[in-house]
């Protein structure tokens, strides 16, 4: 469905967030008198929590948490908790040993129960039970309707955390199983804090509109009866608060105020604990604490993490295939273990990880760590001592700090990772970067199936990319890149595990008509300011989004680009340069920095225009925030090789099927031919009809203000009546500009004095400088100098046969100029032959048609005035408008079609 919001609304939605839940909280901490309030964390855990609801934990064996119950006991105290209790899952152990020590406790866990209509569990915290109901309670749950009844009957209270959060995806959940929980509950969690923001608004705009009407006609609809679940539809739902803390960090910094009257007198002859449980059962209770979003959940996981690393056993290729789970869950699960059973043989490794796991705790790494180790990695540990001195300043302090420290270790170790292997390949005699050639990359896809014959080659035989000692190599990057992908892993799980459920969030706030996530796409591309074709048109673009003010903003990663209006400019942590193919530069960008921009930018779906790191980029952000995301082709890559390489049949299928797996990752695709859409759909590629959208470039405006070109300023010996041909392009091969002077020399043959002007720059050329003497070449012409040749040159010739689209003849149609061109692809899909320009199928029809056009004057004015109502047919609005509705977009109602082209 799509959604039309106002810009404000969608700049604001994360602060708006903030500001509603902020105004609650406020409210909440000035209902009960402080004096007369229990302070308890009604959600955390410690190592009894050793069985993890995630399929994965329990395949490696991992406990959910090392913490120790002596350990979170403290913290709690120290944080302000007057009453003490630990939700473990599926188990009171840990209350138990307290009580059995003369210690108070509330006895709670978070029970794991059955929704059988939806294939879901869900989790229920249940708090006052005794040894004996515990073991009722764990044969209760795999029904959770016979658990709730029975909670009820026992007089027990429970609470439904996180109610918006689940730990799986399945098409069985919808609107119905949430009517379902406002009749079988009383106590919602609004307040969570590893969960994201958005669900806290939602979940408390929810509760607070459940209405008894809407609860009894819920409880008709679904055949339930509110009083054996303990719930009264005319007494308000009562809003609670935990930390659901796991790793000893934020244990007793989120919770509820429970308020007890004349408290100071009670406490005289009633345990704490009593209390508490009499102010739950009585609904007075008061949430408070901070809701960090992913950025709590981001250092949670990491400290997680971090113990995975040390602590991991071997859980055995025997369980692992036995233990319930997909083929590709035991896959991954079996590449982990391995892994981070490899990475423990590596002590420089370890020990970082306990320093990392350490500083999260708030101990220092030793003072003489930083003179011991190496000058590469003493910003690791000067970023470690940050985290470490910012647990004394308070939880938002050690929340930034810690998550600005993830980030800039990442970009730190990453820069490390790249002079590494600049280094490496400037002090061997093997290739360099610069020459690397499609060629060289292509054959060496074939990856050995021996991580040794990968490596370090089969014997004597040296058969790498290169003369580069590869063993030495990663004996040097082995420790920054195993602590990025850490870094990373801990990102992307963070916000996956808040988002994974991103549609039934959708839905929800939909049907709350409120909390609406913002609907914009952010557009990564790596060619936005190179000289060619498809930096042309993407400039065209965002042109358009920032005059019409579009609910898209474009990326790129650039050395010297200043952001503006709609892009976001982001510095490379390395660039190097493809010289074979011109003026390419490939720019590794920051990924944590391009997450971050998406994350705050309140983005809900990515498109990403090439095939290089942005298209990584692009992948990790659709896994991270589980978002819809789209690729827009400019170039097809087998025809390209095709044309540039000599690879055989074989080489190229490899590239074909690289491309496939890639395009299959995203949502949609855009093409920008009705070939390149037939190819994509066919046998050879194989992507669905509805994945792939025809689109193509729209024209640009042409500039009323500039003037055709003197053909004698440029051409000597020139005048008006001169017939000239221009080409605008790259100077490669591929454009099949070594065409070019057998098309002339024919075509001189009947036109003596024809002439060709080529603008453009480019690997070929020198050659074409060489084989096309008697041409003029221009190099590079900016926008006004293209205009004027436009208009005062006379045809365009385009002979191409591996363009996707060809956007310098709409360039030309705008100015009057008709364009001759090979029949293939993007040429045929713009020109209409014989009326607006020629599509021919080889040299010689090229030739014969450019003889055609200028010795026939009435042809040309009627072409040129065909040229011109082609080009208004390729206007931005209807295009971008398609464009945009293709990826779940509306333009604003403002957009219309005004515009005309000159």
């Amino acid at each position: 469905m799509l959604i039309k919001k106002d810009k404000r609304q969608e700049q604001s939605f994360r602060p708006s967030l903030h500001v509603e839940f902020d105004i609650f909280l406020q409210q909440q901490s000035q209902r009960f008198a402080s004096e007369n309030c229990l302070k308890i964390d009604f959600h955390c855990h410690d190592h009894n929590s050793d069985v993890p609801d995630e399929l994965w934990g329990r395949i490696l064996r991992l406990p959910e948490t090392w913490l120790k119950t002596k350990k979170l006991v403290k913290l709690l105290k120290d944080n302000g908790s007057q009453v003490i209790t630990i939700t473990n899952h599926n188990n009171a152990r840990s209350c138990w040993d307290l009580k059995a020590k003369g210690i108070d406790v509330l006895v709670a866990a978070e029970f794991t129960c059955f929704f059988p209509e939806y294939d879901l569990f869900i989790h229920v915290l249940t708090y006052g039970f005794s040894q004996e109901q515990e073991v009722i309670l764990n044969t209760k749950r795999q029904n959770v309707y016979e658990f709730l009844r029975y909670a009820a009957a026992q007089d027990l209270p429970v609470i439904m955390p996180h109610p918006l959060y689940f730990y799986t995806r399945n098409g069985k959940i919808d609107l119905s199983l949430f009517e379902k929980l406002a009749v079988m509950f009383v106590r919602f969690e609004v307040l969570n804090g590893q969960r994201d923001l958005w669900q806290s608004v939602l979940t408390l705009n929810w509760v607070q509109n459940l209405s008894p009407e809407k609860i009894l006609s819920y409880a008709r609809k679904h055949n339930l009866n509110p009083a054996d679940f303990a719930v009264d539809p005319y007494t308000p739902k009562v809003l609670t608060g935990g930390s659901d803390d796991h790793t000893g960090i934020f244990a007793g910094q989120c919770g509820s105020y429970l308020y007890i009257d004349n408290l100071a007198e009670r406490l005289k002859t009633t345990p704490a604990s009593e209390l508490a449980l009499e102010a739950m059962k009585n609904g007075d209770v008061a949430p408070f604490g901070q809701v960090g979003e992913n950025q709590k959940l981001n250092i949670a996981l990491l400290d997680y993490f971090s113990q995975v690393a040390t602590k991991i056993k071997d859980p055995g290729l025997f369980r692992i295939m036995l233990h319930r789970g997909s083929t590709w869950d035991k896959i991954g699960c079996f590449v982990i273990s391995n892994l981070l059973l490899e990475m423990q043989k590596h002590k420089k490794t370890m020990k970082f990880f306990s320093f990392v796991h350490e500083s999260l705790q708030g101990k220092k790494p030793n003072k003489l760590l930083k003179w011991q180790v190496s000058k590469d990695y003493r910003f690791c540990i000067t970023q470690l001592e940050k985290i470490a001195d910012s647990r004394k300043e308070g939880l938002e302090a050690f929340t930034d700090t810690t998550n600005l420290a993830i980030k800039d270790l990442f970009t730190h170790l990453n820069r490390l990772i790249a002079q590494r292997i600049e280094s490496a390949i400037k002090d061997s005699k093997g290739i360099r970067l610069d020459s690397f050639s499609t060629e060289e990359i292509t054959r060496k896809i074939e990856i050995p199936s021996q991580l040794t014959a990968l490596f370090l080659g089969e014997g004597k035989r040296q058969d790498n990319m290169s003369n580069i000692r590869i063993e030495k190599l990663l004996d040097k990057l082995s420790f920054p890149i195993l602590i990025s992908l850490i870094l990373a892993g801990s990102t992307l799980a963070s916000t996956r595990v808040l988002y994974q459920n991103r549609q039934l969030l959708n839905q929800f706030a939909q049907h709350l008509g409120k909390n609406q996530h913002s609907n914009r796409a952010l557009y990564l591309t790596d060619t936005l300011l190179d000289k060619n074709g498809v930096s042309t048109s993407l400039s065209g673009k965002l042109k358009e989004i920032q005059r019409a003010d579009l609910p898209v903003d474009f990326l790129i990663c650039h050395a010297d680009a200043k952001p503006t209006s709609h892009l976001h400019v982001v510095r490379p942590i390395t660039e190097f340069e493809v010289h074979r193919y011109g003026e390419q530069k490939i720019r590794i960008p920051d990924l944590m920095e391009i997450a971050n921009i998406f994350y705050t930018g309140g983005y809900d779906r990515i498109i990403c225009s090439t095939e290089g790191p942005m298209a990584a980029v692009s992948l990790f952000i659709q896994q991270m925030f589980n978002v819809p995301s789209y690729f827009f082709m400019h170039t097809d890559w087998v025809d390209f090789i095709k044309h540039t390489t000599d690879l055989n049949q074989h080489e190229r299928d490899r590239v074909r099927r690289l491309m496939r797996a890639l395009y299959n990752r995203y949502d949609g695709v855009f093409v920008l031919n009705s070939e390149h859409k037939d190819w994509l759909t066919g046998h050879e590629m194989q992507l669905k009809e509805d994945k792939v959208f025809l689109t193509s470039h729209h024209t640009q405006p042409r500039d009323v203000g500039l003037h055709k070109i003197s053909k004698a300023s440029i051409i000597p010996g020139a005048n008006d009546d001169t017939p000239v041909l221009f080409i605008a392009c790259r100077l490669s091969k591929e454009k099949g500009i070594l065409d070019l002077p057998e098309i002339v020399e024919r075509a001189k043959k009947r036109i003596p004095k024809l002439r060709i002007v080529v603008a453009g720059s480019g690997p070929a050329q020198e050659q074409l400088k060489q084989i096309l003497p008697d041409a003029i070449f221009l190099g590079w012409q900016n926008k006004k100098q293209l205009t004027a040749l436009y208009l005062g040159l006379d045809l365009f010739v385009f002979p191409s046969r591996f363009d996707t689209f060809g956007n310098v003849i709409l360039e030309a149609f705008v100015h009057g100029m008709p364009t001759v061109a090979y029949n293939c692809k993007g040429p045929k899909d713009i020109i209409q032959h014989n009326k607006n320009g020629y599509l021919v199928d080889d040299i010689a029809g090229m030739s014969s048609k450019i003889i055609e056009y200028f010795l026939h004057p009435d042809i040309q004015h009627n072409m040129q005035q065909k040229a011109l109502q082609r080009a208004s047919e390729y206007q931005a609005e209807p295009i971008m408008q398609q464009f945009l509705q293709d990826m779940g977009l509306e333009l604003p109602i403002m957009y219309n079609n005004q515009r005309t082209v000159a």
